[in-house]
């Protein structure tokens, strides 16, 4: 029994030795972390309206770009960090700044982005107006229209739109425009104007907010929405309710255009995926080739446009 309890004791003291020299060296042992990748970053600027009457176009943008980026993450060689700036706020660009994209509403929807190389390369991402305005006259064929009254936002590129849809629709039909402000309340004298002069039909552009209210005041004068049309306004609007059986051109980017977002940054990470060398950067000038070559022929990435039709607040395309 002595003799057991000998070697019982030598067996634990052994193996509180081995434990002990064990314990030493994986103190000291640092193992190299050869499994770890460091990816080189692109970054980039978003310029979105993150506040006041339009923030919820800056968010619905801000959800595509996430979603776009967590759908590129897990194949992707270069790792892409968005920075989101409000608009109305001008910042400076953070260091090494890439590519800036901006959303713009006036007078379509669209995106602008541009790389930060040299040259200030811009690319712009949108429905094309003639798309829109040939869908347009195609959705009025057949329709019992002699007079069109045309309702433009004086503000800028909104006047160029309304030029190109009045050369449009004035083969076809008597066109007379009215221009309506921004900001403006009170829209009595221009629509008794086109009432007076037995205005079959209404096309509305012009920014969401102006639009809302001179198709308010549509309504009090007794016209439905079966007798108006509209351009991009019904899907940036934030009451889509007061657009219920409209139907209108808009494009396919989705809910409030953030769509055009997201194919904005999935084309430039194409491009620089397609240029991806290990541990290095691509040139912006070789970003740029690639993007006019695969996604933005003459700088433009066009967007399709569709036939829309808003029920009960919510928007269903009728066209693809």
């Amino acid at each position: 029994m002595s003799i057991m309890t000998f070697r019982t004791k030598i067996i634990l003291l052994a193996i509180a030795i081995i434990t002990a020299i064990v314990t030493v060296f994986a103190a000291m042992y640092k193992p190299k972390r050869s499994n770890t990748i460091v990816r080189p970053i692109i970054k980039i600027v978003a310029e979105l309206p993150l506040s006041g009457e339009d923030s919820h176009l800056g968010l619905a943008a801000q959800q595509a770009i996430q979603n776009s980026l967590r759908q590129a993450d897990a194949s992707a060689g270069y790792k892409y960090e968005v920075s989101y700036v409000d608009k109305s706020t001008p910042t400076a660009l953070p260091p090494e700044t890439k590519a800036i994209l901006s959303f713009d509403i006036a007078p379509e929807p669209k995106v602008l982005l541009t790389l930060n190389n040299q040259e200030q390369t811009r690319f712009i991402v949108h429905t094309p107006y003639e798309e829109s305005i040939n869908l347009l006259t195609k959705n009025l064929e057949g329709k019992n229209i002699k007079n069109i009254g045309l309702l433009i936002l004086a503000e800028g590129d909104y006047r160029q739109l309304a030029q190109m849809i009045n050369q449009s629709l004035a083969e076809k039909y008597t066109v007379r425009g009215a221009v309506f402000q921004k900001g403006q309340e009170n829209f009595n004298i221009i629509l008794n104007m086109l009432i007076n002069n037995d205005t079959d039909y209404y096309v509305i552009i012009g920014s969401p907010q102006e639009s809302d209210k001179l198709l308010t005041a549509l309504h009090d004068k007794g016209i439905s929405n079966y007798r108006i049309s509209s351009l991009y306004a019904p899907d940036l609007t934030a009451q889509p309710e007061l657009y219920n059986n409209m139907i209108y051109i808009g494009s396919e980017a989705g809910t409030y255009d953030g769509g055009l977002s997201a194919a904005a940054i999935l084309a430039l990470i194409d491009s620089y995926e397609k240029n991806f060398k290990k541990d290095l950067l691509p040139n912006l000038n070789l970003v740029e080739q690639t993007l006019k070559q695969n996604k933005a022929p003459n700088n433009i990435i066009s967007i399709k446009a569709n036939l829309k039709k808003i029920s009960e607040g919510k928007i269903s395309k009728l066209e693809e």
